[in-house]
């Protein structure tokens, strides 16, 4: 039996509920794990409140991290006793299940299992970021909306690794997540948010990572120089609305990227090798971990929608 997290119908937290569940044995191409940590992102939220549609009932979550029990027929590569995790499986609020071995990620032996379900799905966004819809490197302007994100913060402080100028936005009482990152913090409650944003890149910054959307939109566009990029990830405040022919007038490329659809198949052992040489280097910091346990969910997406959280939230099976 293991314990997983529930919910029948869409809503707030309190619609995830602790229900008992037989784990059958993996089927071909499936593994099946005991999970030792378990990621809790936003997305996890969107699901559950309905923002984002998915069959009903569902268990909860998409991320986690845990060891091998058992092996289905005809997956190569993974055994009994691995240790691993995955960043976009849904299913991932429980003790043990089974999974898809396409989605595994095998896990270094120096990476705990509370550190990749706090840093997998983060960390490959960031990847995908930098590395992948826009190539962060010396010499660049770069601002990053966001930057005291979970996923917002981890992108600017890779991007300052690689040797760009970067300039992260955040809310003030919590720009002192960038410190030491070499990261330029912003207040983004600033009304000159754009006006701030142009005086400290003159010429305009090359490319904006936007991770919050409508509300940072124009001051995004403010930011960025003519032909430069602004790369859409995350629209926490909604999604940006009526700027298509501005863009189009000062030849502004908008980008946009789902991890989930860009970083698999051969190319997730690679992103995920250099998020955790990225981590072990100190380019992403030292994550700060919440703990919960499985059952504490409901107070894990309470604190989540009031922002009470100090650090990456993380459920304990």
């Amino acid at each position: 039996m293991s314990k997983v997290v529930r919910f029948l119908e869409v809503g707030g937290p309190s619609v995830m509920v602790v229900e008992d569940e037989v784990v059958g044995a993996p089927g071909p191409g499936e593994v099946q794990l005991r999970q030792h940590a378990i990621g809790v992102n936003f997305i996890d939220t969107a699901f559950r409140d309905g923002s984002f549609s998915g069959p009903l009932p569902a268990i909860a979550g998409v991320e986690a991290a845990g060891v091998v029990t058992a092996v289905g027929e005809g997956v190569p590569g993974f055994s009994v006793g691995d240790r691993v995790g995955y960043f976009f499986a849904p299913g991932s609020y429980a003790e043990m299940r089974t999974v898809s071995a396409d989605v595994l990620i095998r896990l270094p032996d120096d990476v705990a299992f509370e550190t990749a379900a706090a840093i997998m799905t983060k960390g490959l966004t960031a990847w995908m970021a930098v590395r992948r819809l826009h190539v962060a490197g010396l010499g660049q302007t770069i601002v990053v909306q966001g930057a005291t994100g979970g996923v917002g913060s981890l992108t600017a402080r890779w991007a300052a690794a690689l040797g760009a100028k970067v300039i992260g936005t955040g809310s003030g009482d919590k720009l002192d997540v960038l410190k030491g990152s070499g990261v330029i913090g912003v207040d983004s409650h600033d009304p000159d948010l754009g006006g701030a944003l142009r005086r400290l890149a003159p010429e305009g910054a090359d490319v904006v990572y936007e991770f919050v959307g409508r509300a940072t939109f124009a001051a995004s566009v403010a930011a960025v120089r003519d032909g430069g990029a602004i790369v859409s990830i995350g629209a926490a405040s909604g999604a940006p609305e009526g700027a298509e022919e501005l863009l189009k007038r000062r030849v502004i490329e908008l980008k946009r990227g789902s991890t989930a659809q860009l970083v698999r198949g051969p190319l997730l052992a690679t992103a995920s090798a250099e998020v955790f040489e990225a981590l072990r280097s100190g380019y992403l910091g030292t994550p700060r971990i919440h703990r919960y346990r499985l059952d504490e969910a409901v107070r894990a997406h309470e604190d989540i929608a009031a922002r009470t959280r100090d650090g990456v939230p993380v459920l304990i099976p």
